[in-house]
């Protein structure tokens, strides 16, 4: 017993050394911090998913996919992580793993079944078997994209014959109870037996009814930013969906998901550094976002104001993909795969962000301003003003800074000396004035007809200024853009709304030279 404590004793000690140098290393950086890389493995094959485990006297350990097989890694000491068994399996780019209690299972797109791993043994040994179905499927289950396991169950998607549910009572022996196969699905996560399935060939998630897993019912689908939707994470309290996109320049979506029957997009996020590169797997812990992403990258975000989402923290981690990420370790350390075959350990960083948000409108009229472009000099934060001329940004550290504010057809304004510090609101309303030229009066200039209308618009300006350009917003109801175009030379632009749903919607018109108020469209 005295050695068990020693032992336990001697690995804590270990962590709170590495804990200690990382907090004062990140307080000499400041700014947008680089991650703390603390160990690092090399593989000849890929890396793909990793997960973790931990044994009851609380040793961590990493479970990765790589081209071989199912990779169990010591990670007790951060900094030197070490591999202790390979589990053979068939050989793949992809390899994805979860847990049940000391379970491990492993699919993967390369064919032989779902792989399970009894990790009770562990760090000397394991026990390893293969499962291909049982019951109604038994000897069919082959290949699978991703693995997830939810209360008692093990869900298997992108298998060879659809998404497979099975009941893990007994964990050695999954018995299948059910599938789903209304769409191709690439991954999932279940709250509150429903499933919400990224079907990415749809370009959509699916909100699916599997209280009945024998018999699946779809309740909604809704289309993500990119559609191309690969995977999707809560917000802790359930409110917020955060769902990526496999396509480049694509963001990561918020959706407010807190009415079941008004499920509503809400706000978009790029990675700070490499716009141009989509997270991959979103993982969410205490209101963080950890984004493994293209351009092999692994970022943190603040996410405790889902709508106003701020970059605190990344690291390199190879020349293409970051592939996956899990912070649940109770070290708090974060494990990372990378697919050009590197596996790390990052210290964790945390840290509440600095927010700037307001509320920009013209001088002369009061009326919001759309597209005003708000940027904290001397960083790379900024944002656009929404339909209600709305903006949000922030920055990862306090200090004192220069906000612009830039539109077309008002004179930029640069407010000196914002104060933003870690954790707190900044709230910074601003008024533009119209620069001489086109601008609404007591009378919008916009005419619209006819309004009220079933099918198509016209839309004009009245004296539009010559040799000028402007394009046509569209917005609906609940302020979501749903069509843009360029005006035609005169100002004037036509619109089919015959397959549009009935409802209220916003036409903005901001031009080279102007920036108009909205003028209200009834669809019927």
């Amino acid at each position: 017993m005295a050695t068990f404590v020693l032992e336990n004793n001697t690995k804590m000690i270990k962590r709170i050394l590495s804990l200690l140098i990382v907090i004062c290393s990140f307080k000499a950086q400041g700014q947008i911090q680089t991650l703390q890389k603390l160990g690092q493995l090399s593989f000849n094959t890929t890396c793909a998913g990793v997960w973790h485990y931990v044994d009851p006297s609380g040793n961590e350990y990493a479970l990765l996919g790589n081209g071989d097989g199912l990779v169990i890694v010591d990670v007790n000491d951060p900094t030197n992580p070490t591999v202790l068994h390979t589990v053979p399996a068939a050989s793949s780019l992809w390899r994805e793993v979860k847990t049940f209690g000391h379970y491990a299972y492993a699919g993967t797109e390369g064919g032989g079944g779902i792989t399970i791993v009894d990790l009770s043994g562990l760090p000397a040994t394991y026990i390893s078997k293969t499962y291909t179905g049982d019951g109604a499927i038994a000897g069919q289950l082959s290949s699978s994209h991703t693995v997830q396991v939810f209360g008692n169950y093990l869900y298997a998607f992108g298998t060879n014959i659809g998404t497979v549910i099975c009941d893990l009572t007994d964990p050695w022996n999954p018995v299948y109870v059910g599938s789903y196969g209304a769409f191709y699905v690439h991954d999932g996560t279940v709250r509150n037996d429903t499933l919400w399935s990224s079907e990415v060939f749809n370009g959509q998630f699916s909100v699916v009814d599997v209280t009945d897993k024998s018999n699946p019912a779809v309740i909604s689908s809704h289309p993500t930013p990119g559609l191309f939707n690969h995977n999707g994470w809560f917000s802790d309290d359930g409110r917020y969906f955060y769902t990526t996109d496999e396509q480049n320049n694509t963001p990561l979506g918020v959706f407010d998901v807190s009415d079941m029957n008004n499920i509503t997009l809400v706000n978009t996020f790029y990675n700070d550094s490499l716009s141009n590169k989509e997270v991959h797997n979103v993982r969410v812990f205490n209101d963080y976002l950890i984004n493994p992403s293209y351009g092999s990258q692994l970022t943190i975000v603040d996410a405790a104001r889902p709508l106003n989402l701020v970059e605190i923290a990344r690291h390199p981690t190879g020349g293409f993909l970051c592939w996956d990420a899990s912070p649940y370790l109770p070290s708090g350390n974060i494990i990372a795969t990378d697919m050009d075959g590197e596996f790390y350990v990052f210290a964790p960083f945390y840290q509440r962000a600095c927010y700037l948000e307001g509320n920009v409108t013209n001088s002369g009229t009061g009326s919001p301003i759309l597209n005003v472009n708000a940027v904290i000099l001397g960083t790379s934060a900024n944002d656009s003003t929404d339909i209600l001329g709305d903006y949000r940004t922030g920055y990862p550290t306090s200090g004192t800074f220069n906000v612009e504010f830039s539109a077309s057809g008002f004179a930029s304004k640069t407010i000196n000396n914002v104060a933003l510090t870690n954790g707190n609101v900044t709230v910074l309303d601003v008024m533009l004035d119209p620069l001489v030229g086109l601008n609404e009066n007591m009378v919008n200039p916009v005419r619209i007809t006819p309004n009220p209308t079933a099918d198509w618009i016209q839309i004009s300006v009245d004296g539009f200024p010559g040799g000028s350009s402007a394009d046509v917003f569209v917005y609906d109801a609940k302020g979501l853009l749903v069509h843009r175009a360029k005006m035609n030379p005169g100002g004037n632009y036509s619109i089919n709304m015959s397959a549009w749903p009935a409802g209220i919607y916003s036409v903005l018109i901001n031009g080279d030279r102007f920036n108009l108020s909205p003028t209200r469209v009834i669809k019927y």
